[in-house]
């Protein structure tokens, strides 16, 4: 199936900006307007690899799978749909966690958007499992840029739209991108959001880089939810904390806007204490913060939200004058290194 309208939805900040709106390319176009250059026989004169090879024709075809390990976030789930399609995610790769009460907005809309349930499975939430499952689908995502992230998790990348980050990716000779979570909040650090949240950034319009710490718990913030799927990727951790196996990161940083704390995050964190969760102790300590505190996340330190913003904190990072430098010195060194095995 192919991306649903653009035009149904609902405008999301600036931070999905419509000039820069994914287009489908059909093969004859394609052809027409980069001639020979995605042949085969002309990548083996370019001396390209298979691998560039593949994710040039990816590039420009504009085809990208999104890969999550989905249970619950009813009230926020369609919105995250909606936020990635804009985005130009393409196909929906879902491992669905838990029965399907507990997943039923999810089964709703199924059929609405580009949504392939790889995976449905039942029982207690296990980090071990997940990351089992999450690793056991990548094979049938090798040869392609994966985004890879939960469904409360909105990442912002540092370029206008995911096809140009990954055009600067490659430019700097790496295959991942990071992005660490950024929290986001109410503006009275209340849980009080809507039954159903549209818009989370309108919601939920505080953003917070210490908040984990400002509440006394020591979480990871580390994410790699961009990175392109060799044969030798694989997670260290369903979390996606640390950079895949077999890929590199770059300087470039994109922002994982993260929408925890939300009315559902009481059920979200009962569920995490009395499971095997090797961080369960994380969801205490959330749940005895709230408990003390009238049940409000703080906000001191927060500011509101805009990519104007992330860019003068430096959390958003694009494609610098150095890493371009560095990228045309590699490609003269292995000029002249052909030239002298020639020679």
């Amino acid at each position: 199936m192919g991306l649903i309208a653009r035009g149904a939805y609902l405008p999301f900040t600036e931070m999905v900006l419509g000039d820069q709106k994914a287009r489908h390319v059909s093969k004859p176009e394609l052809s027409h307007h980069y001639g020979t250059r995605f042949s085969r026989n002309h990548v083996q004169e370019r001396g390209e690899s298979k691998e560039n090879y593949a994710a040039t024709l990816q590039e420009a075809t504009m085809s990208l799978g999104l890969v999550s390990h989905v249970n619950r976030d009813g009230d926020i789930l369609e919105a995250w749909f909606r936020y990635y399609c804009r985005l130009g995610v393409s196909s929906f790769h879902l491992i669905v966690h838990g029965p399907k009460e507990e997943n039923g907005c999810l089964y709703a809309v199924k059929d609405s958007y580009p949504i392939v349930i790889e995976d449905v499975y039942q029982g207690p939430f296990d980090i071990t499992e997940k990351t089992r499952r999450l690793n056991s689908l990548l094979p049938r995502m090798r040869g392609q840029w994966v985004v890879l992230v939960d469904s409360d998790e909105f990442v912002e990348f540092p370029n206008a739209n995911i096809s140009t980050t990954i055009r600067m990716l490659r430019l700097a000779g790496k295959n991942a991108l990071f992005a660490p979570m950024l929290q986001h909040l109410t503006l009275d650090g209340s849980l009080d959001t809507p039954e159903v949240v549209e818009d989370p950034f309108h919601s939920l319009p505080l953003c917070s880089v210490d908040l984990y710490q400002r509440m006394g718990v020591q979480a990871d913030i580390r994410k790699f939810p961009l990175f392109y799927c060799t044969d030798g990727t694989t997670l260290q951790e369903g979390g996606n904390h640390s950079c895949p196996i077999g890929n590199l990161a770059s300087s470039l940083q994109g922002v994982t806007h993260h929408f925890k704390f939300r009315r559902s995050v009481y059920q979200r964190l009962e569920s995490r204490i009395h499971s095997s969760h090797r961080w369960r102790h994380e969801s205490v300590q959330f749940q005895e913060y709230l408990a003390s505190n009238a049940n409000r996340v703080p906000t001191e330190g927060a500011f509101p939200y805009s990519r104007a913003e992330l860019f003068r904190r430096e959390l958003l990072r694009q494609f610098t004058f150095v890493t371009g430098l560095r990228y045309l010195r590699g490609i003269t060194a292995r000029i002249h290194s052909g030239k002298n095995a020639r020679a």
